[in-house]
Formats: structure tokens, C-alpha cells, sequence
């Protein structure tokens, strides 16, 4: 009995021990405030908690994704969709017209509001006829066409003396280079060396020669410029004139750079191929109103900045105003303008000059034109006569470059008489009999050295 008594009397404590332990636990959670007790409220409803913040989080970042897209073009997103455009923003095409609309308004504005240019004289009409009736009376011809395309070469250089006499040589030699290939082709050939214009300096003169020459000679289907530091190195290739029958200009380039990339550097209009006609006269005088220096030059100069992304701030050049004629109003400049890429119409001297030796042992002129045989190799950017040369070259190194090719191609005219250079780098020749018992001597000795 007493027993039974002590273990009630336990039973009782116990339960008045634990009721005193919920409240004393209530009061010290109630003190930590509604969050802290959120933590014990059991693990189904922390659950619940973490699945509630996963879809705020999932929705907010939907919204976010939704915000992005709306500022993007979704037509460049679908399938099948044009490639967007280069430049300092993505444009759509209707975008970019109306871009290079008000630019090219601009450039006229500006063009006009300052004296008239008037260097070529008024703009030339119905060429096109008076050149067939002059053709005709030449020929004595009723058809009034030539039966073989007749193409002047057309190349200038300073008045004045180089700053160095290697400058004045290469000059001499790049002249009797160009001079070859056009006696071994029929080629009539242009050599200037008047001061033209006070105004039309440096690059632009070649657009007041070739239009002088045009009306002088309409007889001349086709005008070939090539600047003063452009080398014929395979003396035996010939243009390819069939496939320009469609179109007016030739050109090194690449159509995507162009027209997608809008890239000043996508040409090279350091050599071009212009056709004797109507749309070659209408386009030099688009061409040329930005040329006068001083303060045209300068302020056309931001013209084509603002059209060409990646072309930096200085006066307006040659190049980057036909890239800019053809950019802005591809239909009428652009579509017979034939950009050449499948062999080296112009081709970089950088990348090809080492190669020769190369070439000579594995290849033959007259068949490529490529990087197995260049058709031309352009000493761009070395400026042996000005010395205006670009820092990424030295002079001796652009000069024995020059040098290499200049004997590179005599090889393909001497050869035809016996004789070769002793070593490209070297004026003086010898008969190709001593250079080939010269050559299978040293193999031989070269061989027995390594037998040994």
C-alpha cells in the first residue's frame, strides 16, 4: 500500500515538472519572436518553407529572363533568320538603311555647303555612245567592239626625289617590273610622275589619273590602277576577264566583310580593275568630292568613321570612301563591283616574300595566282619612298623583302634567255646551266655529309 502511494505521489511530480517546462520553454520562444519559432515548428512545414522560396526564386527569374528578351531582336532568335549585323549596336537590316541613310545625308549636306568640286570638270554623259562612235571610227568597224579587250596600266609615284636612294631604285625597278609584264601581255601602260594637284595628294590621285585617261582613251576597255609599291610576281597568270563580264570594278576583297561587317579594311584599292564606261565615270565622281584636303578631307573623314565601325578617327582615305559608296547604296556602287578572293589580285607581301624558294621548287607560274604562286605581292605599309613606314616593319626588312620579289619575277623574264639570279636577294645573275650543276653539287656534298 505504501508502495502504491510512493509511485502516484513520482507520477504527479513528474507531470507537474514537465507542465512547468512547456511553459517555461514557451516564455523563453516567445522572447526569440515569430521567426525563431518558425524553426520548430516540425520538419513537414520546414519543408513547405523551402518549397515556397524555390518558386519565388523560379518565378523571379523568369521575370528577369523576360525583361532581357525584350530588349533584344527576336527575329535574330528563329530559325532561318539573316545573320545580324556587325557594328557598335545590332541592327536589323531596315535599321541599318535608315543608319547609313542619314549619315550618307549628312556627308552630302556637308559636301555641298563647302566649294563645289569641280577638279574632273562637269559630269561626263552618254559616254557610253561617244565611245562606241570613237571605237568605230578607229577600227573603221561597224560593230563599234574591239576584237580583244585593250587594258592600260596605270601607276604613279612622287615628283620629288626619295628620302633614300634605295627609295628612288625600287621605284626604278618596281616601274621596269610593271613594264615587263605589260610587254609580255599586250598591256598599255601609264607612268606618272607630275605633281597633278595641290589638293588631290597622296591616294586620291589615282582617281583624277584614271578619269583623265578614261576621256582621253575611250578606245581602252579597261583601266588597271596599281600603286607604285605593287609587284607582278607571276609574270605569266592572266586576268581571268571572263568573269567580270557583269560587273565594272575589280578588287581584292570579301563580300561579307563589306557589306556584313561594313570593314574599311574588307578591300584593297591599292590595285583595282575599272571598266571604260558610263558607271565607272558616274562613280569617280562620287568617289572624288571627298579627296580636297584641309578641311573637306578632314570633315568627310568623320563621315565615314561614323559609317565604317572599325575604321579610326582621321581624314577621309581612298579606300574608305568606295567602301562607303558601296556600303551605303549597294545597289548601284556594290552590285558591279567584283570582289576578287580566289587568287591574289593583290596579295600581302608579309605573308608570302619568305615563301618564294618554296615556290619555286614545288610549283609553276601562270597556273595558281594564289599562296603557290602569287599574281601580285603588295608592299602595303612599308612606304620605301616617303618613309612614312608602319611600325611593325623595319626599313631593312621591307627593302629586302622588296628586293626578293622584284628578282623573284625577273627569274620568269630572264629565264626565257638562259639566265637567273644567283640568290634572290641578289641583282646579279648567271646561266641556269651553272645554277643547276651548282645546285646538284651542293646536294650531293650535303648527302655525303649526312652518310657520314
Amino acid at each position: 500500500m505504501r508502495l502504491r502511494v510512493q509511485l502516484q505521489e513520482q507520477r504527479r511530480g513528474k507531470s507537474i515538472l514537465r507542465s512547468k517546462m512547456k511553459e517555461d520553454n514557451k516564455k523563453g520562444l516567445s522572447s526569440m519572436g515569430d521567426d525563431a519559432w518558425l524553426l520548430f515548428r516540425g520538419r513537414s512545414f520546414q519543408s513547405r518553407v523551402v518549397r515556397a522560396m524555390c518558386l519565388i526564386a523560379v518565378v523571379c527569374t523568369f521575370g528577369i529572363v523576360l525583361l532581357s528578351l525584350s530588349t533584344l531582336d527576336l527575329s535574330t532568335l528563329t530559325i532561318g533568320s539573316p545573320r545580324p549585323v556587325y557594328g557598335p549596336q545590332r541592327m536589323t537590316s531596315e535599321e541599318l538603311r535608315e543608319h547609313l541613310a542619314s549619315i550618307d545625308k549628312g556627308l552630302q549636306e556637308f559636301l555641298s555647303a563647302n566649294k563645289p568640286f569641280t577638279k574632273f570638270g562637269p559630269p561626263v554623259v552618254g559616254w557610253d555612245e561617244t565611245r562606241k562612235e570613237a571605237i568605230r571610227r578607229s577600227t573603221n568597224s561597224s560593230s563599234g567592239v574591239n576584237p580583244k579587250p585593250r587594258i592600260m596600266l596605270i601607276t604613279s609615284s612622287h615628283p620629288r626625289k626619295c628620302e633614300n636612294k634605295q627609295g628612288d631604285q625600287m621605284l626604278l625597278k618596281s616601274i621596269k617590273n610593271k613594264m615587263d609584264y605589260c610587254r609580255i601581255h599586250g598591256i598599255e601602260i601609264y607612268y606618272n610622275m607630275d605633281h597633278i594637284d595641290e589638293d588631290m595628294t597622296s591616294w586620291w590621285v589615282k582617281t583624277f589619273l584614271t578619269h583623265m585617261l578614261m576621256k582621253e582613251h575611250p578606245e581602252i576597255d579597261w583601266f588597271w590602277w596599281m600603286d607604285s609599291d605593287a609587284i607582278f610576281t607571276d609574270m605569266s597568270f592572266q586576268l581571268p576577264l571572263h568573269k567580270y563580264e557583269k560587273y565594272n570594278m575589280v578588287m581584292h576583297g570579301w563580300d561579307e566583310v563589306v557589306y556584313e561587317k561594313r570593314s574599311w579594311l574588307g578591300l584593297n584599292a591599292g590595285v583595282f580593275l575599272l571598266r571604260n564606261c558610263q558607271w565607272s565615270m558616274d562613280m569617280l565622281h562620287a568617289w572624288a568630292p571627298m579627296s580636297p584636303r584641309g578641311k573637306i578631307r578632314d570633315g568627310a573623314g568623320k563621315f565615314l568613321t561614323k559609317a565604317l565601325p572599325d575604321r579610326g578617327d582621321s581624314e577621309a582615305d581612298d579606300q574608305s570612301g568606295l567602301v562607303y559608296l558601296m556600303v551605303t547604296d549597294r545597289e548601284r556602287w556594290g552590285s558591279k563591283v567584283f570582289l576578287e578572293s580566289s587568287y591574289y589580285f593583290q596579295g600581302y607581301w608579309k605573308v608570302l616574300t619568305e615563301k618564294f624558294e618554296d615556290m619555286m621548287e614545288k610549283y609553276q607560274p601562270g597556273k595558281y595566282g594564289d599562296d603557290r604562286w602569287p599574281f601580285v605581292t603588295h608592299f602595303c605599309g612599308c612606304e620605301f619612298c616617303c618613309g612614312a613606314i608602319n611600325p611593325e616593319y623595319t626599313v631593312d626588312r621591307c627593302l629586302t623583302q622588296m628586293e626578293r620579289a622584284v628578282n623573284f619575277a625577273d627569274n620568269q623574264v630572264i629565264g626565257r634567255y638562259g639566265f637567273i639570279h644567283k640568290m634572290l636577294k641578289s641583282a646579279e645573275v648567271e646561266p641556269k646551266d651553272a645554277a643547276k650543276n651548282r645546285t646538284e653539287k651542293a646536294s650531293v656534298v650535303a648527302k655525303s655529309k649526312k652518310a657520314v
